[in-house]
């Protein structure tokens, strides 16, 4: 019967990395169908809804045993508080980026997210370079400065995402967290924050939820889904499928962010953003064929 099940498994893990994907990809839209709400009250409910229900999955997937064992550690609790701050600045540059008109910038960040990580690995954990990966570096960095050139400011917004979730990546690889549960954590060490801000809105009168209608209620709260639900597709699918195709498969998220943003937004995709992106897609195309030659290399010697 196992053999049975065998095959659904296989074609269920690339699937569900392609629903992640796509489902971070188009949640542009959803921030900016919540965007009758300040950026800082999406953010306040992201974090309060996601806590209720990585809560429910914790005890409906059994993961409460990892999340004991996360608790138990005092080292665990304080760098998962860290990272709440990295990702909670991350989710309020993207959710800001995106109901002001900079979603395009905001792409682009996802793009270059993958090399920024690359140097990352360089600086802090040692992590060696080849000549191929150096080179996607250099030629995605004159894309960045293309955009210096031409606005006369930094892409602060794509570079502030890439670099806030890169830090994110790197103390969470310090700390093998169950995603669910590490999610948890970070939300509730969050959850006194976005509380005391929610609390001080209502004081003033300017608190969107329970004040407009159900369905923007029902959106709001529907935040917690949209975090939550794409990270367990994602951690089946690194689970269920080659961690490489995984890592390609991410370049679907930015590219439907995007579309979402010249298609949907309406957002102009200038001349210097064209030079850009090219810069970008051809580091990162460089990046990716180093990549599959030495994996292939790599399965040729084992």
């Amino acid at each position: 019967m196992s053999q049975s099940h065998k095959p659904a498994l296989i074609g269920a893990g690339p699937l569900a990395g392609l629903f992640a994907f796509v489902a971070w990809g188009i949640s542009g839209a959803y921030f900016h169908a919540v965007g009758f709400a300040s950026a800082l009250e999406i953010l306040s409910h992201r974090i309060v809804w996601s806590v209720i229900l990585t809560l429910v999955l914790i005890f409906a997937l059994g993961r409460k045993a990892a999340l004991m064992q996360l608790l138990g550690s005092a080292r665990t609790i304080g760098v998962l508080c860290i990272t709440s701050l990295l990702i909670a600045g991350n989710w309020l540059i993207y959710i800001w980026s995106v109901n002001h008109g900079h979603a395009i910038e905001a792409s682009l960040g996802y793009y270059i997210m993958p090399l920024i990580m690359l140097v990352m690995g360089r600086i802090f954990l040692k992590e060696t370079l080849n000549r191929i990966q150096i080179l996607s570096v250099v030629i995605v960095s004159l894309g960045v400065v293309n955009l210096l050139v031409f606005f006369g400011t930094l892409p602060w917004i794509a570079l502030g995402l890439a670099f806030l979730f890169g830090f994110y990546g790197l103390l969470r690889k310090m700390v093998p967290a169950d995603p669910i549960a590490g999610l948890f954590v970070e939300c509730l060490a969050l959850l006194p924050i976005a509380l005391i801000y929610l609390g001080w809105l209502q004081s003033k009168g300017d608190m969107v939820f329970l004040h407009t209608s159900t369905g923007n209620d029902a959106m709001l709260i529907g935040l917690g889904a949209m975090t939550t639900i794409p990270l367990v597709m994602f951690a089946f699918a690194a689970r269920n499928m080659k961690f490489g195709a995984l890592g390609l498969m991410q370049y679907v998220n930015p590219t439907i962010q995007l579309c979402v943003a010249v298609l949907l937004f309406g957002e102009p995709f200038t001349q210097a953003h064209l030079i850009t992106y090219i810069f970008v897609w051809c580091g990162l195309a460089i990046f990716t064929w180093d990549n599959l030659r030495t994996s292939r290399a790599a399965r040729a010697n084992s």
